[in-house]
């Protein structure tokens, strides 16, 4: 009955203890995602205290970690600063072991810093240098674990820790150095931030940067001594020359930190949680040892807490400063967070009693340890040094028995029986001394082998407890493997169970109340579920426990292996040392032989001559004195020896026991961690439950995911189906008309739209293979739909300005593709025709299009640029050639003229036929320089290039040459035709006139296009610019020549109405009236259709189409229509401009119709969509056109 109670509360105390981890768990989980979270302001001390003091009731930081690696420190940068802020604290005011669990968890930590480092966020710069900070400190208090993590440490740990090899000191010398400037680093970082923000330290989020620096301020305080402590050895024991850099490098860090403290003063912030210490006003002098003793440590004071800022649960753990101040200024939000109660502070304090005399008594067995190897080497020393006093005596003997030898051969004979006696006695006393001597030898040779017995047993049970370690390992390999076993075979338990849920679904269909019941039923498999999670986290903290545990153990064992490692170096090294001095011995022991038997001959020499019986009873005397001794130096000897024997078979039984005691913790473990398998196995079984009903919850969602997916897709193309609606509407819309579009542009619009769809079909293929994710579809339909439609509208836009039959084919390939994109949308809108869309035809439109964009070029594009050289030298050789032609040709006319009839028609075609031949002068000296002009340009602007080259490059500068000097060539031609008719009586003075106005513009277009390449300060322009003006001097003479010639004329035609009655005048006027009403009616009309020839002739002169694949030569120049007069190009300026009329189109007089009386019919005008012809670019006419007026 007593054994059943027992049990019972066995039980219940199991339970609690379960509940009490469980609610311990749960209360530290709530505390770290209070604490830590995205919010701008300081830790929640609350919070923070309570993480602290779970460290030290578990005895570590596990459960910290265990909850903290799930943190998304990546995702948000002040998550990640008060993560490290946390961490701070918890290095240096949790549990010792917390630094042990930290380690662990260092890379991790690292890997967020370079992270957040390469990322420019407000708080990433001061996370990668705080987590920088960390690792330093970390690394170094793993290093130096003397030293405590707060670096309050007394001045004998700090001796202690520097009475090491110069060189260590050197390194942590270092090391301090580089923990210091990481501290500085991240201070004067967070900082500069407020100062860059303008931020006042008053605010929250002001704080929120703050608070970690009171940790900072309260390293670097201690730092800062040990720093000077350890300079002062160094300069102490290295040369101060070679300590120079270490000396610039504290100064930098006194004067950082200085200024540290002294902001941190001004700040109200940190005057209410800590009291900052002075800093002397210049760094020590390293130089004088005596600056040592007036060092003085700086000590960071914590102010006194608020009594309505303590906590009621008080008492805790010693803390590197309270835990109860707040950062903000601002009262904190009561949290109905978990609350530490008393008995749990009771219940830490007594574990923490209870642990102090373990410690001790682990301390004082160490000291006692260390107290009997210290006494063995003592023991040992003293041996080798008996030997080496020996072996002195030994020496001193052999020097003295030597000189009496000496002594007595140089005796007289007198006394040649005392001194043979005397070095009789010698001779046995040395005999005696060699015999001890090898006895010596000999027991030194028995200690020796018995000390490598004990060493083979000492590594034999060394191997049993390796062994045992292995079988250890081994067992949790098995354990590993019946767990995975044990998986695997629940795998078809867990099928069963799922045909079991099956058949119990439907019987769940069948009746509400069954359906209610297992509803209940599942609720409560889902706590169960919650609770078995919170068991196994528990169980997880306790297997952390165990593996804590297990590696002290084995941190034991190989603290353990070490020390016989070094008694085993220690044994080995005296063995060779007494090797050693044995091998040097017996050597001197050998002279001493070979010295003795020289003496021995010597002495049986001087015996013989003695009486045989004295020296026999000599001989057995010190035979017998001497085995005495040895006997007695044989039993001391012996009993050392058992001794020392008794002494290492007590050191093998205490191994053997403390051996026994790790196996018995071993077996212990063991069962433990069955049971931990057994328990596993039950949550294995609850979690593959839980999996398949993650993995059913899964698949829907991945359903709905592809739903929401295609819906985004269909949001898309209606969208896209839009835009190219309304592209088409453009195509029809009257206000559209007026757009035009060049087709080079068209041709780049529907090449960028052919490329879109090759992206359309691969993202249309890669979205069929996974319709989890449509965004590469999405931007394919977005872009293609806009290029479809711009190409759409610009192709309309050029179909304005294109001839009737090619604008009516591109309109048609427009509303065709509008048609076709349409179409293939609506089936990517649908799921049964997704799968099966194909812009194919969508391409083949598009390739039409860009056809007819292609077509639509300019005819200045057909010519190859390689061909332009050739055609200026061409070009401007003919022009030239036709000038020297008109000139002998007015030679001749003007010769021919003076043989005519005589009176004032001879006098008036010699004047004009006189002016127009200094004219055509005049134009030859201009084609004449422009030629030199154009050369100089090529010769200085081609560089390395050739000539040909040269005019491919500048195309459109070439095509303006070739044409002004075409016009110079027609205009010369026409101005000579004109010429020979006016002196046969043929032509109209209005032919010179306009001729000559034609001249004038070709002229200043030629010198236009010469001085668009041409330096301002060249030679050769500015006698180009003379002779166009010389030739505008002496087209204005020509104008003037005619005028006056014509008045001339018609001053001899004198009207004579004498004899003519009124009636007939009066009827003569009515007939002129009417003349004069028809003559202005068809003036009218000749103008208009003169305009509607104009713009003809620039389309066919524009278009591609008509005008041929090559330009024309200068054989052709009398069949083609004039280019138009620059209308508005003289101005007030020229005396000889004619009369401005209300058309601009419309000359004083068109060369190439003949007047006549009667009108000539003409079609009313028509409109038409094509712009007027000034909106092309890219032509040669146009140039023509526009050049001279930009001149003049």
């Amino acid at each position: 009955m007593t054994s059943k109670s027992k049990d019972k509360d066995k039980e219940k105390s199991e339970k609690a203890l379960a509940a009490d981890k469980e609610q311990f768990v749960k209360s530290q989980l709530n505390s770290i995602t209070k604490c830590i979270n995205t919010s701008e302001t300081s830790l929640k001390e609350k919070h923070a205290r309570n993480i602290i003091l779970g460290t030290h009731k578990e005895g570590g930081a596990v459960t910290f970690w265990s909850h903290a690696v799930s943190l998304p420190l990546s995702s948000n940068a002040i998550l990640s600063w008060k993560y490290c802020h946390m961490v701070h604290k918890i290095l240096r005011d949790g549990h010792p072991n917390s630094l042990k669990d930290t380690y662990g968890h260092c890379p991790s930590i690292k890997q967020m810093g370079s992270l957040w480092g390469s990322l420019h966020d407000r708080y990433g710069h001061i996370v990668a240098l705080y987590v920088k900070f960390l690792a330093i400190k970390i690394e170094f208090h793993k290093k130096h674990s003397t030293i405590p993590v707060t670096l309050e440490a007394s001045e004998d740990v700090l001796e202690r820790a520097m009475a090491v090899d110069i060189n260590r000191v050197y390194e942590m010398t270092l090391e301090v150095l580089d923990y210091m400037d990481a501290a500085l680093k991240l201070e004067e970082t967070a900082f500069g931030q407020l100062d860059t923000h303008e931020i006042s330290p008053t605010a929250v989020v002001a704080q929120c940067r703050l608070a970690p620096l009171v940790l900072v301020i309260q390293d670097c305080s201690p730092l800062y001594h040990l720093l000077v402590k350890l300079l002062f050895k160094l300069h102490s024991r290295v040369p101060v020359d070679s300590l120079l850099e270490h000396r610039e490098r504290f100064r930098n860090q006194f004067n950082g930190l200085t200024a540290f403290f002294k902001r941190a003063r001004d700040i109200e912030f940190f005057r209410k949680i800590i009291e900052i210490p002075e800093l002397p006003e210049s760094p020590p002098n390293f130089l004088r040892a005596a600056a040592l003793a007036e060092h003085v440590k700086p000590v960071v004071v914590t102010q006194p807490e608020v009594a309505e800022e303590q906590p009621a649960w008080g008492e805790g753990p010693a803390m590197g400063y309270p835990m109860s101040y707040a950062y903000n200024q601002y009262p904190e939000p009561s949290e109905d967070g978990f609350e530490i109660r008393e008995p749990e502070v009771e219940t830490l304090r007594k574990q923490l009693e209870a642990i102090k005399p373990e410690l001790h008594s682990l301390k004082a067995e160490a000291q006692r340890s260390v107290t009997h190897l210290q006494t063995q080497v003592l023991q040992l020393e003293a041996e080798l040094e008996e030997q080496r006093d020996q072996k002195q005596v030994a020496l001193v003997e052999r020097e003295q028995m030597r000189m009496e030898l000496d002594m007595l051969r140089a005796a007289g004979h007198a006394t040649q029986f005392a001194a043979v006696e005397e070095a009789g006695s010698r001779a046995q006393a040395a005999q005696m001394h060699f015999s001890k001597l090898k006895e010596k030898h000999a027991d030194l040779v028995s200690r020796h082998a018995d000390l490598m017995r004990k060493n083979a047993e000492t590594v034999k049970q060394l191997s049993s407890m390796q062994e045992a370690k292995e079988e250890l390992v081994k067992g949790r390999r098995q354990l590993a493997e019946d767990l995975e076993r044990m998986r695997m075979g629940n795998s078809s338990q867990l099928q069963n169970q799922q045909l079991e849920i099956d058949r119990l679904r439907r019987e769940l269909d069948s009746s509400r109340a069954q359906m209610a019941q297992v509803n209940s039923t599942l609720h409560n498999k889902e706590q169960a579920s919650e609770q078995m999670n919170s068991m196994l986290q528990g169980l997880q903290a306790e297997r952390d426990q165990l593996r804590r545990s297990v590696m002290e153990q084995e941190a034991q064992i190989a603290q353990l292996q070490q020390s016989s490692t070094l008694q085993h170096s220690s044994l080995q090294q005296d063995r060779d040392r007494s090797q050693r001095e044995i091998a040097a011995l017996q050597q001197q022991l050998l002279d001493k032989e070979r010295r003795e038997e020289e003496q021995r001959r010597e002495i049986e020499r001087l015996k013989r001559e003695l009486e045989e019986k004295m020296m026999e009873a000599t001989r057995a005397q010190g035979a017998l004195q001497y085995k005495e001794t040895a006997s007695e130096q044989m039993n001391s000897m012996l009993q050392g020896l058992q001794a020392e024997r008794d002494q290492l078979r007590r050191s093998v039984m205490e191994q053997e026991a403390q051996i026994a005691q790790l196996q018995q913790s071993s077996t212990l473990q063991h069962s433990s961690l069955q049971q931990d398998r057994d328990r596993s196995q039950r949550e294995i079984a609850a979690l593959q439950q839980q999996l398949h009903e993650t993995a059913g919850r899964e698949a829907n969602l991945k359903q709905k995911l592809q739903d929401e997916q295609f819906a985004l897709l269909q949001c898309a193309v209606v969208e896209a189906e839009g835009i190219v609606l309304d592209a088409l509407a453009k195509v029809d819309d009257p206000l559209h008309v007026r757009s035009t579009c060049s087709p080079d542009y068209l041709i780049n619009r529907a090449e960028t739209t052919l490329g879109s769809i090759d992206k359309m079909q691969q993202s249309h293929a890669g979205y069929l293979r996974n319709k989890d994710d449509a965004s590469g579809l999405l931007r394919a339909v977005t872009q293609f739909s806009h290029l479809a439609a711009d190409t759409i509208v610009n192709g309309a836009a050029t179909a304005h300005s294109a001839p009737v039959d090619q604008a009516d084919r591109m309109n048609e390939n427009c509303r065709e593709c509008a048609t076709r994109c349409l179409q293939y949308l609506k089936e990517l809108k649908l799921q049964p025709t997704l799968p099966g869309a194909e812009p194919s035809a969508i391409r083949y439109i598009i390739q039409r299009i860009l056809t007819l964009g292609q077509d639509l070029r300019p005819k200045g594009m057909d010519v190859k640029k390689k061909e332009l050289g050739d055609i200026v030298d061409q070009e401007m050789t003919a022009t030239s050639a036709a000038i020297e032609e008109a000139v002998l040709r007015m030679s001749e006319i003007l010769n021919s003229t003076k043989s005519g009839a005589p009176g004032v028609k001879l006098e008036v075609n010699s004047s004009i036929i006189h002016s127009c031949s200094d004219l055509m002068k005049a134009v030859h000296m201009l084609v004449t320089s422009a030629t030199d002009l154009q050369k100089d340009i090529v010769e200085s602007g081609r560089g390395a290039a050739s000539v040909k080259e040269f005019y491919a490059k500048n195309s459109c500068w070439t095509e303006g040459l070739i044409s002004a000097s075409k016009a110079v060539g027609w205009g010369a031609t026409q101005l000579l035709d004109s010429s020979d008719r006016i002196a046969l009586d043929q032509g109209k003075y209005e032919e010179v006139i306009v001729c000559s106005h034609e001249i004038a513009a070709s002229t200043a277009q030629l010198v236009a296009a010469s001085k668009v390449k041409a330096d301002r300060n060249n030679k050769k322009l500015q006698r180009l610019q003379q002779a166009s003006r010389h030739v505008t001097d002496m087209a204005a003479a020509v104008v003037t020549s005619t005028k006056s010639g014509q008045m001339k004329i018609d001053d001899m035609e004198v009207m004579d109405f004498s004899g003519v009655s009124l009636i007939k005048l009066k009827t003569e006027e009515m007939n002129t009236q009417v003349r004069v009403l028809e003559l202005e009616s068809q003036l009218s009309k000749e103008r208009v259709r003169l305009g509607e020839l104009r713009k003809k002739h620039y389309d066919i002169a524009g278009s591609p189409t008509e005008a041929g694949p090559t330009m024309p030569n200068m054989d052709d120049f009398a069949d083609l229509p004039p280019p138009p007069p620059p209308h508005a190009s003289y101005g007030n300026s020229n005396p000889f401009a004619p009369a401005p009329t209300s058309n601009p189109f419309m000359p004083a007089f068109s060369p190439n119709r003949a007047p006549t009386p009667e009108p000539h019919p003409s079609e009313p005008p028509k409109t038409t969509k094509k712009p007027n012809i000034f909106q092309k670019s890219g032509t040669i006419l146009k140039s023509a056109f526009h050049r001279p007026q930009s001149q003049t």
